[in-house]
């Protein structure tokens, strides 16, 4: 008899459609954060003059921690803090803490998200006993997996810009533009 009845509930399953994978959709106030970790690539000085030479760098690491929120369905703002280490010819280590406020905008091709960035701020860069700081710009992007709604994974590729210039006189010949590269896996969650 139970039987009986469960075959007209099995024929209304079947003539139901099939529901559509959901797809990830961003509208404001919608939040992300994302943790970081990959290579730093010190990839040439230039001087004030266009000199370029080495950085004479070895490669390094790099690790963040990113927060943002949407302010439409395609543009975020955020903050971002990350540390990277790399070492000298002594075996000396260089090590940069850049903070940066971040604007993404998003290309969506379902089930990814690719985001292109600009990042401005600070960075403190120390080597031994002697610490500078000063702006840093960070353009660059992103390729993200979306696993699940609010799950994430995926990769960045940043270009770092770092002008250390120096207003002492004796020191002003000394100032360079940093140039680096940051590749990374990301995990990213959103809510």
């Amino acid at each position: 008899m139970l039987a009986w009845f469960g075959i007209p509930l099995t024929a209304q399953d079947a003539d139901v459609p099939e529901e559509e994978v959901p797809v990830t959709v961003y509208s404001l106030g919608d939040q992300m954060f994302s943790i970081n970790a990959g290579l730093f690539i010190p990839l040439f000085l230039q001087a004030k003059t266009g000199e370029i030479s080495s950085t004479n760098l070895s490669l390094g690491g790099y690790g963040s921690l990113s927060w943002s929120a949407f302010v439409g369905n395609q543009f975020s703002l955020g903050a971002e803090f990350g540390g990277a280490f790399s070492m000298s010819p002594l075996r000396r280590v260089l090590i940069h803490i850049p903070i940066t406020f971040n604007l993404k905008y998003f290309f969506r091709l379902y089930p990814f998200d690719i985001p292109i960035h600009l990042g401005a701020g600070v960075v403190f860069t120390k080597l031994q006993d002697e610490l500078f700081v000063g702006p840093i710009l960070k353009p660059g992007f992103s390729f993200y997996w979306n696993v699940t709604t609010e799950w994430a994974i995926g990769i960045r590729v940043i270009y770092w810009w770092v002008p250390q210039i120096y207003l002492q006189e004796d020191l002003k010949d000394q100032s360079r533009f940093g140039n680096f590269l940051e590749t990374s896996l990301s995990g990213l969650y959103h809510f």
